[in-house]
């Protein structure tokens, strides 16, 4: 047994310089493999490989290996299934460069020599690790200074139909909506800049839509057009949408790439508020491996420097999701090494009626995305707009929904139709 104490074992206080300190779910393996495994993945994943390769030398090891810092057994209640171990690792930050590449390749590349079947659960950053990472330049008070909105959450549509529509036809989707008091309307994720409608033409019809809602009601809402694309595409589309008087915008990071999403929010940060949206995250996270919502979703792009991230409502009937979704939203805002939180943004089957839940769990500094709930009010996409609002002015002071209703025919109507 002396045998597995030659592998990179350390105590946490005993580490000096710059880590990022990973913890992982460990499946498919037992207690005395898991002692082998666990070095190798170490070593395999720093400096080394599965055998022994001449050149490794001890300023090597003491400076750039991993080290594991903890490895602890959850045995299963049923003798049936399988142990699940916790592995923790720290990864000198001198590896990565200041690449999130190079970092998520080491922490979850899993070179098939040294494998484990892993979840990463957790990231912690030690020494000055934080610092190679700019986080957001902007959050809720640049936000709510943008929009004129103090005193309760911010409300998000998202244009629906997604896509195969001129600006000219968007803008009237978008006019639609607008008129209907909401602060901020963004693209559908899908929605980039096809041919039929790049993103500089939508930016200039929408802004004369958001002129004319304007007119209308005196409220200025701002659009996010989706600025996703290939990363030239995404920088001509960046300042496309700037020159045309675009104040904000959505990228789709998780395909997208962390290290474009950082290199978007450092060129383009101090002009556009940026959103990061989430689509794609479900084939990082599984059940027995891959990423979890709180690493990729929760603190990943706000050490890449989103100001915004998109993130799924779940059923609060679930408590496993709403486990997950808390800890995701922790990971957004808990006050982590001077770096500032982001705002959440939740969408996803959230709908005027319940508000209630939503605002109890997570306040008013955040992002309400509600959609197809606007799109597909009983009443039309205006009430649906004006339903939406009501709803949530009335929640954020306070007021149940069903007396908000009395004076609000919209209300009354979508307390019918989703009841």
């Amino acid at each position: 047994m002396l045998g597995y104490f030659s592998y990179p074992y350390d105590r946490p206080e005993h580490l000096s310089g710059d880590y990022i300190i990973a913890t992982y779910l460990i499946y498919g393996t037992d207690y005395i493999t898991i002692l082998n495994k666990a070095g190798g993945f170490a070593v395999g994943q720093t400096i080394g490989t599965w055998v022994a390769v001449p050149g490794i030398s001890a300023n090597m090891v003491e400076r750039y290996q991993g080290r594991i810092i903890s490895l602890e057994a959850v045995p299963c209640a049923d003798a049936s299934e399988q142990t699940v171990f916790v592995l923790r690792l720290a990864f000198p930050q001198a590896n990565f460069a200041g690449s999130f590449t190079m970092m998520m390749t080491a922490l979850v590349g899993n070179d098939v020599s040294t494998a484990l079947r892993t979840k990463l659960v957790n990231l912690e950053l030690c020494g000055n690790a934080a610092g190679a990472f700019a986080g957001p330049k902007q959050g809720i008070d640049e936000l709510r200074k943008l929009t004129g909105v103090y005193d309760r959450p911010l409300v998000l549509n998202m244009i629906k139909p997604c896509t195969g529509f001129t600006p000219t036809e968007g803008a009237k989707l978008f006019y639609e909506v607008a008129k209907g008091g909401v602060d901020l309307i963004k693209d559908d994720e899908l929605l980039g800049s096809p041919c039929y409608n790049p993103v500089v033409q939508r930016v200039a019809a929408y802004n004369k839509a958001t002129d004319s809602a304007y007119e209308l009601t005196g409220k200025r809402t701002v659009y996010m057009p989706n600025i996703s694309g290939s990363p030239k595409q995404m920088r001509e589309n960046a300042k496309a949408a700037i020159d045309a008087g675009a104040r904000a915008c959505l990228v789709n990071f998780v395909f997208g790439g962390l290290d474009l999403l950082a290199e978007i929010c450092e060129e383009f940060g101090d002009r556009l508020f940026i959103m990061a949206h989430y689509a794609g995250v479900g084939v990082m996270n599984w059940a027995q491996g891959g990423v979890a919502n709180p690493v990729f979703i929760g603190l990943l792009p706000r050490l890449a420097g989103a100001h915004a991230v998109m993130t799924m409502y779940p059923n609060r009937s679930d408590p496993e999701a709403m486990f997950d979704f808390y800890k995701t939203v922790q990971a957004q805002n808990l006050p982590l090494a001077g770096l500032r939180p982001v705002v959440t943004t939740v969408g996803g089957g959230v709908t005027p009626i319940n508000q209630a839940g939503v605002q109890q769990d997570l306040g008013k500094d955040i992002i309400i995305g509600i959609g197809g709930a606007i799109q597909g009010h009983p009443m039309g996409t205006a009430v649906g707009a004006q339903t939406a609002m009501a709803a949530v002015n009335a929640t954020a002071q306070g007021v149940p929904l069903e007396t908000a209703a009395k004076t609000c025919e919209g209300l009354q109507a979508a307390l019918q139709f989703w009841k």
